[in-house]
């Protein structure tokens, strides 16, 4: 047996004041008790306990043992307590995980209205399309574009990320509007390093080689504005500079296929009253038509 049960069954009997009573509230035979403060006293090499046939005493030793063992049952009363609060109450730390894209454009406005709702909640989110190793950076939550790898992940998915294929109007008076993914060839396409190829309805092109390429979708977005070339971005990156004019959607007759998006965390089971609140907050914010 633990050396720390050993110290609550001799701070019950202490207590009670009898070998008989402790027994009664431990649920435990009295001969079993009494053998475990036995256990201890021979563990500490001292006596705890003085036994009559009528009542028992406390030795020096006792009395100076028996107030480190009560600091601990308190210390363990309030640990079970601050988890109980957890589990039963959005409060603590949230530690997430998202890509740039979506990191950076629709989940700060998500987050501050959840921390409105749910104030005792610190929130903490790592901006990258790295996928980080969630067990190993202690990470609570993770939003992930595409295919999912990792099947002892829990994930949940919140919809899809519609894209577009979009060009600023210099550029396509310079260069000409292209009318079939075959076009793209002769044109400058703006590269997502995870992407060198573009799905387009049924036709997948490679993309030819030189202009520009980046592993950030913020950095393409602001090359396309500048007339740099085509580039395929998530609608939701680009939706205002559509809406104003500075951008134009091309290829509308073959479009790209979404991507799904995910809500990805590492345990199955007891997520802390934080994470579930956040999980349930994400679908009542409507993240999918957001993103769609």
């Amino acid at each position: 047996m633990l050396k720390l049960d050993l110290m609550a069954i001799f701070a019950q009997v202490a207590d009670s004041g009898s070998f008989t009573a402790a027994a009664r509230l431990l649920e435990l035979p009295k001969s079993t008790v009494s053998q475990r403060v036995a256990e201890l006293e021979a563990m500490l090499g001292l006596r705890l306990l003085q036994r009559t046939t009528r009542k028992l005493n406390l030795t020096e030793a006792g009395q100076t043992y028996l107030s480190h063992c009560q600091a601990m049952l308190l210390a363990a009363q309030a640990a079970d307590a601050a988890v109980s609060r957890l589990r039963d109450a959005p409060a603590g730390v949230l530690r997430l995980t998202a890509p740039e894209a979506s990191g950076i454009k629709l989940l700060p406005a998500m987050l501050a209205a959840f921390r409105q709702a749910h104030p005792l909640v610190e929130v903490h989110c790592q901006v990258t399309d790295a996928h980080l190793d969630l067990v190993g950076e202690r990470i609570d939550l993770a939003f992930r574009t595409g295919r999912l790898e990792d099947s002892s992940f829990v994930s949940r998915r919140i919809g899809s990320v519609g894209r577009v294929l979009v060009a600023s109007p210099p550029y396509l008076a310079a260069r000409g509007e292209p009318h079939a993914p075959q076009d793209l060839l002769r044109h400058a396409c703006l590269r997502h390093h995870s992407a060198p190829q573009w799905r387009l309805g049924e036709e997948t092109i490679t993309l030819p080689s030189g202009g520009q390429g980046s592993n950030s979708l913020l950095y393409l977005l602001q090359a396309a504005l500048l007339g740099g070339g085509i580039a395929m971005l998530p609608a939701f990156l680009c939706r205002e500079e559509m809406a104003a004019g500075q951008l134009l959607r091309v290829l509308t007759g073959y479009p790209p296929p979404p991507n799904d998006y995910y809500a990805v965390y590492p345990s199955r089971s007891h997520p802390t009253a934080a994470l579930s609140a956040l999980l349930d907050f994400v679908l009542g914010y409507d993240l999918a038509g957001r993103l769609a």
